[in-house]
């Protein structure tokens, strides 16, 4: 007889805290569905920066390039972006980083050509912020 008041207890137990055991249970569940999405987040946030960087850095090589085409055949440095676009060498292209059409420009003299006028000799990023690198993306 005690055997089955000590079950009658427990099932009586387990009824009255039924609603609290699910509770916690659905809890717990959110929980880890948050911290999995966050996780899941920061990944995407890693990926996107990465591939912002490897477009930075492609888009920095196109203008490099474009300046040491305009420089061979001119014999000259461009005084400005627009002067380089509108050779025909290089396109409006927006900083990945910034989001703007807002480079660095570096302004010297080309010691390699006759004339000794200044002009661009290289293009950064205009952001300051630090890179997956370590380093400012102003200094790419």
């Amino acid at each position: 007889m005690q055997a089955v008041d000590v079950r009658l207890e427990n099932h009586m137990w387990l009824r009255k805290h039924m609603r609290l055991i699910l509770i916690l249970a659905v809890c717990a569940v959110v929980l880890l569905l948050g911290v999995e999405s966050c996780l899941v987040i920061s990944r995407i946030r890693e990926n996107d920066r990465r591939i912002n960087e490897m477009v930075l850095q492609d888009r920095l090589d196109l203008f490099r390039r474009a300046l040491r085409k305009y420089a061979e055949s001119r014999n000259e440095l461009p005084q400005s972006l627009a002067e380089l676009r509108s050779s025909g060498l290089a396109h409006s292209l927006e900083d990945p980083i910034t989001g703007r059409d807002d480079w660095q420009l570096d302004i010297g003299e080309d010691p390699k050509l006759l004339k000794s006028k200044k002009g661009i000799v290289n293009i950064h990023s205009s952001s300051t912020a630090i890179s997956s690198r370590g380093t400012p993306y102003n200094t790419w």
